[in-house]
């Protein structure tokens, strides 16, 4: 398998990650793509690929006439990359009537159906032709909602799963051109590099324009700012809030957490949200640039919907920024774990939900981890059936929520109240950014044991690797709270016996007390 190749398969794969919120009725899937990142160094060369696109009307359907062009190898063939299966939704059915343009070209088939060898003259210029339809044969659901979206109405769709790319160096930086011919002039345009641009010239990796989205037709689009920086809505469909009212949310989120990293190098940025069908359904992906959210139309804004989008915009730098060793899902309960607290925390300090809401949903998290099943089991058999147990593909998130709770306590107690876990976790960006530390248990046992001594780190990789229950620790939500303890049997009299935490306010406090939300860092 060549290098590009592996890359779209670990995409993949990383995309079939799904996140359940605990107490929520609805269904929903996150994802993120790790081609997000921006700011990923590129190497230069002087490929280019020049894109024509324009709509085919049929009676009852609607698809693009795609050409392009790019600059063939000096070999005489050069292998191309058909989009096919992203995050198990078939793509290639629709696919059409690919075929050269160029004088003395020919598509030659592979062993492999989403790849194919192009032979031309060396060195000349290849052009191609091909036609992209949608192949859903049902309503836009959970899903299905990765895959192409093309009607009279509008059109969403995935980089990788509309464009036929040149298998070139992967991160290497070329020159695309994108030409929206003939499109209705009623039509609103928004992707992962512009808005309402109707010819596009875009300096970026193959991995950056394959990690993108592109969205055209009866989308309403708004704008916020960030500082200096933008932030655009590309949105349909009727809701039960306004427009302005989701970008609002999505601004003070991203502000919160840019603030948090001290990271404002986003030009530009855009979030979409396409409606599906579904009740309480929610899902979203993580693209260049921008974030793609799908909503049945029952959604309105409440905590589930916070979460996601502070979850999978956190992401942008645990998890894109930073890198880690393989295989990641041995280091989840950290990268999963950890955003999670960091979603709830940051979502309380840009006062998005109350101190009541934040405890009450910690709450929830003990009595789910404390109850689980498979809360014994050991860091290989997560990494054996992450993707294929849900009781498995809970524990990380739940097991680093705690550890970050009780690991923010200890270093607030080791320094005397001068540092936080907000001070391990920019020590450990700025390490991955200037001297290209890559994750690993080894790594973040490092900084652990510099952090918060060797007796935490002990307490922690034994929950990690031999599977012991981790102690949720008495003072993890600061001074205002008490810990105490249920007892709950599953089966009446002959049940095993659960011994669950929960925290409430100590009877001198309430909610808005400043000492009470300054132990959270809310000013």
């Amino acid at each position: 398998m060549n290098k590009k190749s592996t890359v779209l398969l670990v995409v993949s794969s990383l995309l079939l990650i799904d996140s359940i919120i605990i107490g929520y009725s609805g269904k929903e899937k996150h994802n993120y793509d790790v081609s997000f990142n921006p700011n990923s160094n590129k190497k230069e060369n002087n490929n280019f690929i020049n894109f024509s696109i324009e709509p085919f009307y049929e009676i009852n359907k609607v698809r693009f006439i795609v050409t392009m062009e790019f600059p063939g190898d000096k070999s005489g063939e050069t292998k191309i990359l058909i989009p096919n299966e992203f995050a198990g939704q078939k793509n290639l059915e629709g696919i059409k009537f690919l075929k050269p343009l160029s004088e003395s070209t020919s598509i030659i088939n592979t062993d492999n159906i989403d790849q194919k060898i192009i032979k031309h003259q060396p060195e000349s210029i290849v052009k191609l032709y091909y036609q992209v339809e949608e192949i859903r044969d049902d309503d836009i659901e959970l899903g299905n909602n990765y895959m192409v979206i093309l009607n009279k109405s509008f059109f969403h769709f995935l980089g990788e799963t509309f464009f036929i790319l040149p298998m070139w160096d992967w991160h290497s930086s070329c020159r695309i051109r994108i030409s929206w011919n003939h499109m209705p002039f009623t039509w609103t345009f928004a992707n992962s590099f512009g808005v309402n641009e109707k010819v596009q010239t875009i300096n970026t990796s193959l991995a950056q324009f394959s990690g993108s989205i592109f969205t055209g037709g009866d989308f309403r689009i708004s704008k916020k700012q960030i500082g200096s920086n933008p932030v655009y809505l590309s949105i349909r469909g009727s809701w039960n809030f306004s427009d302005d009212q989701f970008l609002e949310l999505v601004r003070n989120i991203l502000r919160v957490e840019r603030d948090f990293w001290n990271d404002n190098n986003f030009p530009f940025y855009i979030i979409t949200v396409i409606p599906i069908e579904g009740r309480g359904d929610q899902g979203g992906i993580g693209r260049t640039n921008a974030y793609s959210l799908f909503l049945s139309k029952d959604r309105i804004i409440d905590y589930p919907l916070k979460r996601i989008l502070a979850h999978e915009s956190f992401h942008t730098w645990l998890g894109s920024r930073m890198k880690f060793a393989e295989p990641e899902v041995l280091v989840y309960w950290f990268k999963e774990g950890f955003c999670d607290y960091y979603t709830r925390l940051l979502l309380l300090r840009a006062n998005l939900i109350t101190l009541d809401e934040y405890v009450d949903e910690y709450n929830k998290i003990l009595y789910a981890y404390y109850t689980s099943p498979v809360r014994n089991e050991k860091n290989e058999r997560i990494a054996m059936e992450f993707w294929t147990n849900q009781s498995i593909m809970k524990l990380p998130y739940m097991r680093g929520d705690i550890i970050a709770h009780n690991l923010n306590a200890i270093i607030y107690n080791n320094s005397g109240g001068v540092k936080s876990l907000d001070d391990f976790m920019r020590d450990l960006y700025n390490r991955s950014i200037h001297e290209s530390l890559t994750i690993s248990n080894g790594s973040l046992s490092a900084l652990i044991r510099f952090y918060a001594g060797e007796k935490a780190l002990s307490g922690i990789m034994t929950t990690v690797n031999s599977g012991s229950i981790l102690k949720s620790r008495a003072d993890a939500l600061g001074p205002c709270f008490i810990m105490e303890i249920e007892s709950y049997r599953k089966l009446w009299l002959i049940g095993e016996l659960f011994e669950i935490p929960a925290y409430k306010l100590k009877p001198e406090y309430n909610s808005n007390n400043k000492k009470c939300l300054q132990w959270f860092g809310v000013d």
